[in-house]
């Protein structure tokens, strides 16, 4: 699929120095228009833009004239971004590799021609990595390591993904598995934050019950509910190897005292469950199987199952009201 990128454009132009005498608003760019000439605005283009990760995209920026044609100026502006994920050579600007579907970064554009002459455009660029450039031919995930990856029943993780960045969480646990009392270090650090919020804020009390999972602790538990009660309801309740959120080391089960430690659907009705279903958005966390979603997401509602995705992207999900395959598919199109 051809890459698209969005920007999106917040102009400020300040415009000083060079009265003309009739308008002392105009401003007068001697060096590409005659004196009697007069700039009326200034354009960046594209306007608007989706930028996937490691996508290159250029700018030009047309001054617009009271005569009503346009002069391109984009070699008298210097253009630069406000971070480090954006890299500029000249007007092209460089997504950095391992930029995070959802991350916003704003580009300046700034005009050198002249002292007396203040022109700044000012863009924001959000990140956007589809799903078809991040699988391979096999439905392998290319991007397992990134915070937007997405794995459901189309799409699966390698036997061998291990995520490198696991750590122990610091937050009460119900289990006693040293492997699923696991979670990358951002999640982790994000899900010691909600659960500090969570009690600060309201006084409640959640609990961490399942957190990492590897290809061959899914792969048992899979298999253990086929034997036991058959590959209908194994398919159902539980993922198959390679296509649980587990193992990527984003994905934490949580419960409370309210529901006696278990998972169950009656926890989204709790305290605990509401404020989480509300709040955890503003940890990096959605709700990744909501209830209605079950022919998207492939599961059954699951209020307790919560999936890092970093804040922004969250943000953008929990105000849409969506999931994470449809905030994907949306962008698609």
């Amino acid at each position: 699929m051809k890459k698209i990128l969005i920007i999106t454009i917040a102009v400020l132009i300040i415009l000083t120095g060079c009265k003309g005498e009739e308008d002392e608003s105009a401003v007068k760019l001697p060096e590409i228009i005659d004196e009697d000439s007069k700039i009326t605005g200034v354009e960046i283009l594209p306007e608007r833009v989706l930028a996937f990760s490691g996508e290159e995209v250029e700018f030009t920026v047309e001054a617009e004239m009271d005569d009503d044609t346009k002069i391109d100026i984009t070699s008298d502006m210097e253009f630069r971004g406000d971070t480090d994920r954006i890299k500029f050579q000249g007007n092209k600007a460089l997504v950095q590799e391992g930029a995070v579907t959802g991350e916003e970064h704003v580009v300046i554009a700034e005009y050198i021609g002249k002292e007396e002459v203040n022109i700044d455009l000012y863009a924001t660029i959000e990140v956007f990595n589809s799903l078809e450039d991040t699988i391979d031919e096999n439905d392998v995930i290319t991007n397992p390591d990134a915070y937007d990856m997405v794995v459901n029943k189309q799409r699966s993780l390698s036997s061998e993904y291990v995520p490198e960045d696991l750590v122990k969480l610091e937050v009460e646990t119900c289990l006693p598995n040293p492997e699923i009392n696991q979670l990358r270090k951002a999640a982790s650090e994000a899900i010691t934050e909600m659960f500090q919020a969570a009690k600060e804020e309201e006084d409640l009390d959640l609990v961490a019950r399942s957190g990492y999972r590897s290809y061959s602790t899914q792969d048992s538990l899979y298999h253990g509910i086929v034997n036991k009660y058959g590959q209908d309801y194994a398919d159902k309740y539980s993922a198959y190897p390679g296509q649980s959120e587990h193992q990527t080391g984003l994905a934490l089960d949580i419960t409370a005292a309210s529901v006696n430690y278990q998972l169950e659907d009656i926890f989204g009705e709790t305290e605990e469950g509401i404020w989480t279903k509300e709040n955890a958005h503003r940890f990096g966390f959605i709700i990744r199987y909501p209830e209605g979603k079950e022919d998207i997401t492939g599961y059954l509602y699951e209020p307790w199952h919560l999936r890092y995705v970093g804040k922004n992207l969250a943000k953008k999900i929990y105000e849409e009201d969506t999931t994470l395959e449809e905030y994907f598919a949306i962008r698609e199109e």
